[in-house]
Order: structure tokens, then C-alpha cells, then sequence
């Protein structure tokens, strides 16, 4: 079942039973304008019964990115994940995409959605998720959380995976954010070398043509904004505060699509933690009863939509 949020002409679409996703989010179609996806519109998957990476945001809980070989080493317990996608060994984007959520509040703009694990499937570390999502005439807010709900301290990190129409006409799709430094990957996406002189940074702080680039990567020193500018003019901004102090990149050269965004930790972190400074991988250290609690938030552009 879809549930539908809806203020001045923007529309949110949630499938909280296909990993707590975000369907589609668009402002509707109004006298002679067509409705307009500010992400991918994952309607027609969501129809099929659905895959979250086909929709057009997921939430990551409670890890985000890949782990190495699915295997770390926390307080003394080494842990080892199962693979949970097609052609990797290296599990990656939790669990909470995997399951189905459950509305527990719906009210004017919003919808509030949850699940709990106990800690006896993959993930050995019992926790509780919720999200909202709240709509209101100028965007679109994803409140997410997780608890430990457990006896021992637990690793996390959260973050949600939007993916945006990648267009190559014209000026091309242009992003812009700040970032500092950007881990150099290894053909499995996993983080080798930080680098301050890549030339993605310089290109994504002047406004980077998507096309132009490659990339599946992890960027530090993000300043917690993105602006997308499509070829027509209009746009999309992606706010997330902290601790969302990580920035992805995804932008394939085979595929109409890309992925921005905002996380708290970058991919492998949990095996990172014994040589990198906390700075460069972030990540965060429940104890029982603790809350992590992110918020991302979507704000269309229209200029040069009419």
C-alpha cells in the first residue's frame, strides 16, 4: 500500500512495506505544466511489488555503505554479515531496505513508519528504526532514527540513497556542493586513499557536469548542501545537517541516473576506525538505549520550469 502526502502542489509517495521507501516526490501536474519528478519515479517498480533501489529514495539503517568482505571486529566480538546484493561479497546499505516498515502515526503532511529487529537475523545487534516524512509547500523532510535496543554497545550509521534523473543534454546535469577530500576506491567501491587534489573537488565546488565524470565515491568536509541544476533550469537543493557530514557521489556513465547523498559515515568505516582519524570516517557508537537521528530534506527549484 502507498502512502500519499500532499501540500501546495508537491506530493510525497511512501511504500512502507518495500523498505520503508520513498516512491516518487513531485509537484503535480497544474493547467498547461506537466508533473514534474524532482527524483526518480519508482512508480511503476513499486506496482511490480518492488525493489528499493529501484525507488526513488531508501533509508540506510543501520549501517550505510559497503563492508569489507561483510566482516569487522567490535569491542572484542568479530562479526561476519552475509552478501545482501546480487554480485557482491561485500554486504552494503543495512537492513532496512530489505524489510517492511510499519505506519505507526499518519497526519496532515506527514507519515511516521517503523520496524524493530532482534538482533538474531544478520545484524547481531538488536535496534528499532522509524522515519517521517513530512511535506510542506516548499519540500520535503526524512526524519530517521535508530535505538539500540540491546545490552552492548553497537555500530551505526544512517543516511538516505536518493537517486536524481541524470540528463546529458545541454549543459548537462550540474551538482554543487563543498567538500574537503575524497576517498580514492578500489574496483569493489571500498576506500583506499584520501585525496585533496582529486579533480572532482574542484569541480563539484565550482558545480560539477556529471557527465564529464565517473564516479562511486565517498567525499569528506561536506558542507551539508547539494544543488542540482538540470539543463532547463530547474533544480533541487539536498539539505542534511549533522551528523550526515559525509557526501556520496554516484554517478555512473552508463545509466540515467545518479545518486547524492548526505551519510554519516563513510563506506567501511567500521574496519577504518583503528587508522583514520574520526573526522575522515565518522560513524557513531550506541550504547544501550541510544538514539541516532538524521534529517534530510528535499527543495525544489522551479526556475525555468514554467
Amino acid at each position: 500500500m502507498i502512502e500519499r502526502i500532499a501540500c501546495a502542489g508537491l506530493v510525497a509517495d511512501i511504500a512502507p512495506a518495500i523498505g520503508g521507501s520513498l516512491v516518487s516526490f513531485f509537484r503535480e501536474a497544474a493547467g498547461h505544466a506537466p508533473r514534474r519528478d524532482w527524483l526518480r519515479d519508482g512508480s511503476a517498480a513499486a506496482a511490480r511489488g518492488g525493489d528499493a533501489f529501484e525507488m526513488a529514495s531508501f533509508p540506510l539503517v543501520p549501517w550505510c555503505n559497503r563492508i569489507r568482505d561483510g566482516r569487522f571486529t567490535w569491542n572484542g566480538r568479530t562479526v561476519q554479515l552475509p552478501p545482501n546484493r546480487p554480485n557482491s561479497r561485500h554486504p552494503l546499505h543495512g537492513i532496512g531496505w530489505q524489510r517492511a516498515w510499519r505506519v505507526t502515526a499518519r497526519g496532515d503532511g506527514h507519515v511516521d513508519i517503523a520496524f524493530e529487529d532482534d538482533g538474531r537475523g544478520p545484524w547481531p545487534y538488536p535496534f528499532a528504526a522509524r522515519q517521517r516524512y513530512a511535506i510542506d509547500p516548499a519540500g520535503l523532510d526524512i526524519t530517521l532514527a535508530v535505538t539500540n535496543t540491546g545490552a552492548q554497545t553497537m555500530p551505526a550509521g544512517l543516511a538516505h540513497h536518493p537517486y536524481i534523473r541524470h540528463r546529458r543534454e545541454g549543459t548537462g546535469t550540474l551538482v554543487r556542493t563543498d567538500v574537503a577530500a575524497v576517498w580514492l576506491a578500489d574496483r569493489d567501491v571500498l576506500p583506499t586513499a584520501l585525496s585533496t587534489t582529486h579533480p572532482a573537488i574542484e569541480a563539484l565546488r565550482r558545480g560539477m557536469r556529471l557527465a564529464d565524470f565517473d564516479l562511486d565515491n565517498n567525499f569528506t568536509g561536506f558542507s551539508h548542501r547539494v544543488d542540482v541544476t538540470w539543463p532547463d533550469g530547474s533544480g533541487l537543493r539536498l539539505l542534511g545537517g549533522p551528523p550526515l557530514d559525509f557526501f556520496v557521489l554516484y554517478c555512473p556513465t552508463d545509466k540515467d541516473i545518479a545518486a547524492i547523498e548526505a551519510v554519516s559515515n563513510t563506506t567501511d568505516w567500521v574496519n577504518l576506525r583503528d587508522s583514520q582519524p574520526r573526522e575522515t570516517i565518522g560513524g557513531a557508537a550506541l550504547a544501550p538505549g541510544e538514539t541516532l537521528e538524521v534529517r534530510t530534506r528535499f527543495e525544489p527549484d522551479t526556475a525555468g520550469d514554467d
